[in-house]
């Protein structure tokens, strides 16, 4: 019996809500060490911010009325993240958030899945820094 191939009705991922306690020091903390576009200008009583990856990628900051992130932890105990963001050049990009005094996870070399570390946002988001297949 041959199995149909059947098309996805999901195209791909357009943006992700993230929740933040503060929502202007955590649009500069996204503006200033990744280099995201805020593509509103962010006022005393906004609730959110909106951070273009690409022209088809945005990252909404949504102010939360509890503080609390969406880093969570696997079975085996393993801290995982909700988000994994594709970058040109991994190694650069690590240098330079150590050197802004970001705390950053050393580099993984995963083989053939490319090279990876880990950061954290103001609000504890763990965001996975991934330089693409190997």
């Amino acid at each position: 019996m041959v199995q149909q191939q059947t098309v996805s009705y999901v195209k791909g991922i357009n943006c992700i809500y993230l929740p933040v306690s503060n929502i202007h020091e955590s649009a500069k903390w996204y503006t200033e060490n990744l280099h995201l576009e805020l593509l509103k200008e962010v006022h005393e009583h906004s609730t959110q911010a909106q951070l273009k990856i690409s022209s088809e990628q945005t990252i909404f900051l949504i102010k939360v009325a509890t503080t609390f992130n969406l880093t969570y932890f696997e079975v085996d105990g393993n801290e995982q993240c909700v988000l994994t963001l594709e970058v040109p050049n991994i190694k650069q990009l690590h240098e330079k958030l150590r050197a802004n005094l970001i705390e950053v996870e050393d580099i993984q070399d995963n083989q053939g899945c490319g090279l990876t570390f880990a950061i954290k946002d103001p609000d504890g988001n763990k965001i996975d820094i991934w330089g693409g297949w190997a």
